[in-house]
């Protein structure tokens, strides 16, 4: 099986184009660092497999899931990759003490077989981390992804296996808030050229082919951006309280049935 290339959605990490994404993304990664201790975990969607290899470090015994390979570079972290559907996992019901899915719930238009899945993996006494963008502040432009939520909508759909689920947000500092409002003004002009959403009737592959280009255009570097500035890390997120301006809600859930 080959590598999986570049879509514009799955984040690889080494791509200076997108290392604001994935310092947003290893936000969440840091806070499952702090929560795995020596367990067994999973990482469900793990994508290019980044995530999982940080996780790799510290854990026991470290599981990355999903539909493809990781990066061929991640594939020799330490960590367990396994190829496969949630529908049918070949791995042990309640066995994992951590199970962590970020930036996947979005892609299902009904996650009532996903949340099953990371409800079944988990512990009775474990944890599951669910990440997701804030539909309230997205730019909605992405056409991987068929449903966002609030804070109060993700509760209440995880809330459907789990007793206890808390909600928190990640927020951006003032420099990353400053590139992202700058990348959400190139989107909207580039949307602007299409107010038929023509977009909407094209064939699914030439819509993900124009994503990814319009990923790159987006995040080109501005003539303003100063080379002195010190590279964007996880630090630049900081998760809180899930206000209403939030760019990514956190999931945290225990207690499955």
């Amino acid at each position: 099986m080959k590598d999986v290339g570049f879509t514009g959605e799955r984040l690889h990490a080494g791509d200076e184009r997108f290392s604001l994404d994935i310092a947003r993304h290893r936000a969440a990664y840091e806070i499952a660092r702090s929560q795995a201790g020596e367990g067994n975990v999973i990482d469900v969607g793990c994508g290019s497999g980044y995530g999982t290899a940080m996780l790799a470090k510290s854990a026991g015994q470290v599981f990355g899931i999903d539909r493809v390979l990781p990066d061929r570079n991640q594939r020799g972290c330490g960590a367990c990759f396994v190829v496969g559907d949630l529908r049918a996992l070949p791995l042990q019901p309640g066995h994992f003490d951590l199970v962590v899915s970020f930036q996947v719930i979005e892609h299902l238009h009904d996650p009532t077989f996903y949340i099953d899945a990371i409800a079944g993996l988990c512990s009775p006494d474990g944890l599951v981390l669910v990440t997701t963008p804030n539909i309230l502040t997205s730019d909605g432009v992405n056409p991987y992804h068929v449903r966002e939520y609030t804070a109060d909508e993700l509760a209440e759909t995880l809330g459907e296996r789990f007793d206890q689920v808390e909600v928190r947000g990640f927020r951006a500092s003032e420099r990353a808030r400053r590139v992202l409002e700058q990348r959400s003004r190139r989107i909207r002009r580039v949307m602007r050229l299409d107010p038929l959403r023509l977009r909407d009737r094209m064939p699914r592959p030439l819509v993900e082919w124009l994503f990814a280009q319009f990923a790159l255009l987006v995040r080109r570097p501005s003539p303003t951006t100063s080379s002195d500035e010190p590279e964007m890390s996880w630090r630049d997120f900081p998760a809180g309280e899930a206000t209403d301006d939030c760019l990514d809600l956190l999931a945290m859930c225990r207690k499955p049935r």
